[in-house]
Formats: C-alpha cells, sequence, structure tokens
C-alpha cells in the first residue's frame, strides 16, 4: 500500500470505507454492519489504518496430541501468520 492510499483511508471512516466496498463488488446489503452504536474509547488519537491476518481454529474439543506436537502446531500457526503477506 502506497503513503498516499494510506492517508486517505486515515480520512474516511469505516462505514464510508466498507459502502465503497459493497459498492465495487455489487453487493449492497444490510447484513454485514454493526446494529449497535459504537463509540470511539480515544476520538483524539485519530483514525488507524492497517490490516488483519486471520486464521480459522477449532477450539470445541482439546488435543489429545502430547504437549511437543501441540506445541509444534501452535509454533508453526505463529509462524505463518507472522509470515503472511503484507499490503
Amino acid at each position: 500500500m502506497n503513503t498516499d492510499l494510506l492517508n486517505l483511508l486515515k480520512r474516511c471512516d469505516t462505514p464510508t470505507i466498507c459502502n465503497a466496498i459493497e459498492v465495487v463488488q455489487g453487493k449492497r446489503g444490510f447484513a454485514a454492519f454493526t446494529h449497535g452504536t459504537v463509540l470511539a474509547s480515544a476520538p483524539e488519537a485519530g483514525a488507524m489504518v492497517g490490516h488483519a491476518v486471520t486464521a480459522k481454529i477449532a477450539g470445541v474439543t482439546p488435543p489429545e496430541e502430547d504437549d511437543a506436537t501441540i506445541r509444534a502446531r501452535r509454533m508453526e500457526y505463529y509462524r505463518r501468520m507472522a509470515e503472511a503477506p503484507k499490503p
């Protein structure tokens, strides 16, 4: 992401960005938004722009493997998250 785009995003609120994305995707609707009132905990801090790396993990049942296997899998998860492509 270049600096000009980053600075533009800092001047826009989240609903405006979400609306623009929906328009571009052709998916205008009223399902993917926050229904409650959102309050800024520190409005004087200004806008924050970034990216998120997400993953889907299962946590319903505890793992049955030994501690070393669980730790190795967890560390692999952290490594992959850290190495994910950046904007």
